[in-house]
């Protein structure tokens, strides 16, 4: 009997479902407290996109609103758990700051189907500079033990790509559900539509390095980092280009011939990674925009 209750702890542990669920009931007492207006709405939430399925860990709702956080939970192998992030000095042509990329889902009233319209939506004021990134690198820790059957130095890819063939796959549900996609009053303004937000808690140590990249050596290609000094981050704003092989099929709401506004609308999106330290602050954040 003991064996096995090592290898169920081990399990549970490998993935992740005692963090998972202890973030959840840390929101819950926030909400309970009245020191956040996020409300659970539902755990391991299924969702498929071309072909392929997966599980949402849980989905939010800020109260009276339409504003949704889609969640995943990534525990990680300690020995892997340094997450260091830095600055794209170039992302698109004549973009001099960075925005709060999201997918809105609304029905097109001006389309005679009324059929489901994504926008890549730009959140003005909803992002803060200091905390945007483009590059994010697993970094080993050569003192820390690690676990076994836990190799993870992609770890940051796969949390994106996960999180995001979630949303994807939500976003491919809300058609067939047209009252989840629904108009609101508050203070006497329409809210038309839904606003999902992919988020990651993790349990690795955030680092950022606003080192400049095109300070590298032209010849080698190297980078000389020994007067840069990283800082450590409760939480970041993470600017991840979406793979097309995990997009949505629904009708995308805005049509350029701009390479520059089609990475933009249609392929980046802002995920928030948020350590234990970040989470009452990081939900805060949004309540007041």
């Amino acid at each position: 009997m003991q064996e096995i209750k090592n290898k169920l702890e081990q399990q549970l542990n490998q993935h992740g479902y005692g963090f998972q669920y202890s973030v959840l009931e840390y929101i819950r007492r926030l909400f309970a407290k009245k020191q956040s207006q996020w409300v659970f709405e539902a755990a391991e939430f299924p969702a498929e996109v071309q072909g392929k399925g997966t599980r949402i860990d849980f989905i939010l709702k800020l109260k009276d609103t339409r504003l949704f956080i889609l969640a995943e939970c990534k525990r990680v192998n300690p020995k892997f758990s340094n997450w260091c992030f830095v600055k794209a000095p170039y992302v698109r042509r004549n973009r001099s700051s960075e925005s709060y990329f999201v997918d809105h889902v609304e029905f097109n009233q001006h389309d005679p189907h009324n059929v489901c319209k994504v926008t890549g939506e730009k959140l003005t004021g909803w992002i803060s500079e200091d905390r945007a990134y483009h590059i994010g690198l697993v970094i080993k820790s050569q003192s820390t033990k690690g676990e076994s059957g836990k190799l993870e130095s992609d770890a940051i890819e796969q949390a994106a790509t996960q999180i995001c063939r979630g949303l994807n796959g939500l976003i491919e549900l809300l058609p067939k559900r047209p009252r989840l996609i629904k108009t609101e009053i508050k203070n006497n303004v329409f809210h038309a539509g839904v606003t999902l937000l992919p988020v990651i808690f993790t349990t690795a140590k955030l680092y950022t390095c606003d080192c400049k990249l095109t300070s590298s050596n032209l010849e080698d290609g190297k980078l000389d980092l020994s007067g840069e000094e990283l800082s450590q981050k409760d939480w970041i704003f993470f600017q991840y280009n979406v793979s097309p092989g995990i997009k949505h099929s629904s009708k995308p709401g805005q049509i350029s011939d701009e390479f520059a506004k089609i990475l933009d609308y249609d392929y980046v999106r802002t995920i928030p990674i948020v350590t234990p330290k970040g989470i009452a602050k990081f939900l805060a954040y949004f309540e007041d925009l």
